[in-house]
């Protein structure tokens, strides 16, 4: 599966959202708001694969049509508690 995240700009907040796992998040700014996303689409991977789901691991990913590098030095690390 491709993910893309598509970046709305609303009342001075950005919003990204996944449309192909329906998840968003809102941020003040365009890379928050993409840093944000990341981490709940890096969340959803592991939870999911804690519960035994077969989860393909995303290095890349599409914002507004261009191809990025799916930033995993923004997570903490995996035995760590995330805030």
């Amino acid at each position: 599966m491709k993910l893309s995240v598509k970046l709305i700009e609303k009342n001075n907040e950005f919003i990204a959202t996944c449309p192909e796992l329906d998840i968003s998040c809102y941020a003040s700014n365009k890379i928050e708001a993409i840093k944000r996303i990341q981490s709940i689409l890096y969340f959803y991977m592991q939870s999911a694969q804690e519960l035994g789901f077969s989860v393909e691991n995303f290095e890349t990913i599409d914002v507004d049509g261009k191809h990025y590098l799916f930033n995993y030095d923004i997570y903490p690390p995996l035995n760590s508690t995330m805030h």
